[in-house]
C-alpha cells in the first residue's frame, strides 16, 4: 500500500511526489516545519502550530498562510488514506524553487506516519540528558524558530545517544544561560517549588548598531514550544507557581525536579544530567502532576475537533 502525502495542496502517493532539485529547502535548509501529534484522529493543538508557523514565516520573510480548516481536512484525508488513527504529522514549508527568485511559490508538504511513543520506562524512571558542547546563539536569526536547518541539533542528539542519554541541554556561550534542549523545552523546579522555564525572548539591550537593524529582529533564547505554552497555562489554572526566568547551570544542578516538553513526548522527567543525579533520581511530584494534567488535556481534545 502506498503512503500518501499532501504536496502543494494536492494529495499524492509519496513515491509519485517530486520536489525540484533546486528547492531552497534541499539546497540551503531554507524552510520551517511543525510536528503535530494526532490522537484518535484529532490533530492536537493544530491552531497553535499553524500560528507559530505563520509567525516564524513572517520573521524570516516567508509568507505562509495555511488555513486551519483546509489543513485539518488534509490531515483527515491522510489519516484515512494511510489507515492511521494515532499519528505524527509533519508540515514542512520551504522557500521553493530557487530559480524563480521569489518567495511567492513556496513548497509545502504535509505527511503522516504512525505515532511512536517514547518508552514507558522513561516516564517511570526518568531520562538522562547531557550538556551540549555546542552553544545557543540568541542573536542568530534562526534561534527560536523551528527551521529545517537542523544539523547542529542532530549532531548533539547523536552525541547524547552515544552515551545512552535521550537529550542534550543547550546553553549560551558567553553567560552559560540555559536555553532549551535539542528537540524540547526545559522546565526546572527550584527548591522553593517554583517551576521555571527559559523565556523565548532574550532580554538583551538593543543598540542602533547592534541587533536593532530596522527589520524588527528580536533576540530569542528558546523555541516558544506549544506543549510548553500549555504547561504554563495548566500551571496558572491549577495554582502551581511557574515563571519564565533566566537560569544558569547552577539552577539546573540545584534543581529539585527537571522535565522536558514537546508535542510527542508530552512531559518527560529528567533524573540524570550526565553523571549528576537530579534530587533522588526519581520523577518528582510536580513533574508527575503536570504529566497527568497534560495527558488529561490532550485526551479531552481528542474527543472533539482539532483546536
Amino acid at each position: 500500500m502506498s503512503d500518501f502525502i499532501v504536496l502543494n495542496g494536492q494529495i499524492t502517493a509519496a513515491e509519485d511526489a517530486h520536489i525540484s532539485a533546486f528547492d531552497a529547502g534541499f539546497l540551503h535548509g531554507a524552510g520551517l516545519f511543525e510536528t503535530i501529534r494526532v490522537l484518535r484522529g484529532t490533530a492536537l493543538n493544530l491552531t497553535d502550530h499553524l500560528e507559530r508557523l505563520t509567525e516564524s514565516g513572517r520573521c524570516l520573510g516567508m509568507n505562509i498562510e495555511l488555513d486551519r480548516e483546509i489543513t485539518n481536512g488534509w490531515i483527515s484525508d491522510l489519516l484515512e488514506l494511510n489507515n492511521l488513527s494515532d499519528a505524527r504529522i509533519r508540515i514542512t514549508v520551504t522557500r521553493g524553487d530557487t530559480r524563480h527568485g521569489a518567495d511567492d511559490a513556496l513548497t509545502s508538504v504535509v505527511s503522516a506516519v504512525p505515532f511512536e511513543p517514547y518508552a514507558p520506562a522513561l516516564y517511570e524512571k526518568g531520562m538522562a540528558v547531557i550538556v551540549s558542547q555546542y552553544a545557543q546563539n540568541p542573536l542568530g536569526p534562526l534561534t527560536g524558530h523551528k527551521t529545517t536547518s537542523y544539523m547542529d541539533r542532530l549532531m548533539a542528539l547523536r552525541e547524547a545517544r552515544a552515551v545512552h542519554a535521550g537529550e542534550a541541554l543547550w546553553f549560551t556561550s558567553a553567560d552559560k544561560i540555559l536555553a532549551e534542549a535539542c528537540v524540547s523545552n526545559v522546565f526546572v523546579v527550584a527548591a522553593d517549588g517554583t517551576i521555571a522555564t527559559p523565556p523565548s525572548a532574550f532580554p538583551v539591550p538593543v543598540s542602533s548598531s547592534g541587533t536593532d537593524n530596522g527589520n524588527g529582529f528580536t533576540p530569542r533564547l528558546a523555541l516558544p514550544g506549544i506543549t510548553r505554552k500549555h504547561i504554563l497555562r495548566l500551571c496558572a489554572v491549577n495554582n502551581i507557581p511557574a515563571v519564565e526566568k533566566i537560569m544558569t547551570i547552577h539552577d539546573v544542578l540545584s534543581a529539585r525536579e527537571i522535565f522536558l516538553t514537546n508535542a510527542i513526548m508530552g512531559v518527560m522527567p529528567v533524573t540524570f544530567i550526565e553523571r549528576h543525579a537530579v534530587a533522588d533520581q526519581k520523577p518528582g511530584p510536580l513533574t508527575l502532576r503536570l504529566g497527568t494534567l497534560y495527558n488529561a488535556f490532550i485526551q479531552e481534545q481528542s474527543h472533539g475537533q482539532a483546536q
